[in-house]
């Protein structure tokens, strides 16, 4: 089994030039070796089926969280520079990746500065990051390039470090509950200001909704934006759709 970890690029290259670094992680069935993509070829080759639909979900729920005016999910398209360099690339574990990216692009600056950010987990429309195959070689191939921090939805077992937050994983908050109180997202956003700390150790960080990367992604830059989309998300409820 080989893994890699592939650099997010557009086919607008210059919206790629003004954005932070995100990496999405896959591993090759067949494989032997570990690597890393700084570029990939623009895509000619009619994408992947599962690997469209998980740009289209991305794309959907960056908009909403940002509150962009946009069609229904059904008939909503992506625009010619959003497309993504995905190649022959197989599958939907990029969304989480995929989700970060559309939300730097859509707004001013790099999102989170010169932090290197990989990661893996399927996106849901609610948010929700899904189950993954292989996490174990897609964090190996991470490793390599050199980031501050890889968000994965469940612990790879072969590291002894791994930033586990008390949180509830089940998508419904009972009665009381805002969803940033169910999801914990204070924790997350604390958790990234502790890592701010030790900017020096990789941080290996289990999320189970992407708002808990947002707000951890807020803690470890205090970024304004981002902080700012931490907050929007964490009041959107969960399974609006």
């Amino acid at each position: 089994m080989g893994g890699q970890a592939t650099r997010i690029e557009f086919d607008d290259s210059n919206r790629n030039a003004s954005m932070s670094v995100w990496y999405r992680l896959a591993y090759v069935p067949g494989g032997t070796r570990l690597r890393v993509f700084d570029h990939y070829a623009r895509t000619t080759q009619p994408a992947d089926p599962a690997m469209i639909r998980s740009e289209r979900i991305a794309w959907w729920t960056a908009n909403e969280i940002l509150g962009n005016s946009h069609p229904s999910f059904a008939s909503d398209e992506l625009p010619a520079w959003a497309h993504i360099h995905t190649g022959i690339d197989t599958g939907p574990s990029a969304g989480l990746m995929f989700s970060l990216a559309y939300l730097d692009a859509l707004t001013p600056g790099a999102l989170v500065g010169n932090l290197r950010v990989a990661g893996t987990g399927m996106v849901g429309l609610d948010g929700l990051v899904g189950p993954v195959k292989q996490i174990e070689v897609k964090v190996a191939a991470a490793m390599l390039a050199r980031p501050d921090v890889i968000f994965t939805p469940k612990p790879p077992q072969s590291l002894e470090h791994v930033t586990v937050i008390d949180t509830h994983t089940t998508r419904h908050p009972s009665a009381g509950y805002t969803t940033g109180q169910w999801l914990n997202v204070a924790g997350f956003e604390q958790a990234g200001r502790s890592a701010a700390a030790h900017p020096a150790t990789v941080a290996i960080v289990v999320v189970y909704d992407l708002r808990q990367a947002l707000a951890w992604l807020c803690g470890r830059t205090s970024n304004a934006t981002i902080c700012e989309l931490a907050r929007t998300s964490a009041n959107l409820p969960i399974g609006r759709y």
